[in-house]
């Protein structure tokens, strides 16, 4: 994960910036997850012990954190209301939700597509690394 994050915050330029968080710990995170009744995926969890949370590349993604000293916290719903409860929101990527979905352990970028249709609509990513990988590629291409 760390080399990830090295790799986003070489490729920042003038037009380009990206904001980093300070890390947060295991018992942070379990404690957010108690306070929210929420379960953050894994691959999320390590983002979180690297950056509590990040703008990067101008603004065009932002990942959620845990606490009161981010902006957003892991879950928060810009589009009040339109996500369905059963996607973990972790932040967004050009105007669309970066989400977990619990039934497919999968993270998508979520546009409201139809809860039972999101398989066949939505970009699917085993892993968060795999959703960093897709937008540095984006990023330098």
């Amino acid at each position: 994960m760390q080399k990830k994050i090295e790799k986003i915050k070489e490729l920042a330029g003038p037009w380009m910036e990206s904001i980093f968080y300070s890390q947060v710990s295991d018992q942070q995170i379990k404690d957010f997850e108690m306070k929210k009744n929420i379960e953050i995926p894994k691959s999320y969890k390590e983002f979180l012990n690297n950056t509590n949370g990040a703008k990067i590349f101008g603004g065009d993604a932002f990942f959620y954190g845990i606490g009161d000293s981010i902006d957003f916290e892991v879950n928060y719903d810009f589009s009040e209301g339109k996500v369905p409860k059963q996607l973990l929101i972790v932040g967004f990527y050009r105007s669309r939700h970066v989400c977990y979905d619990y039934r497919y352990k999968s993270f998508i970028f979520y546009e409201y597509e139809e809860y039972d249709e999101i398989e066949e609509e939505c970009m699917s990513f085993s892993t968060f690394d795999e959703v960093l990988d897709y937008i540095i590629d984006i990023a330098i291409s």
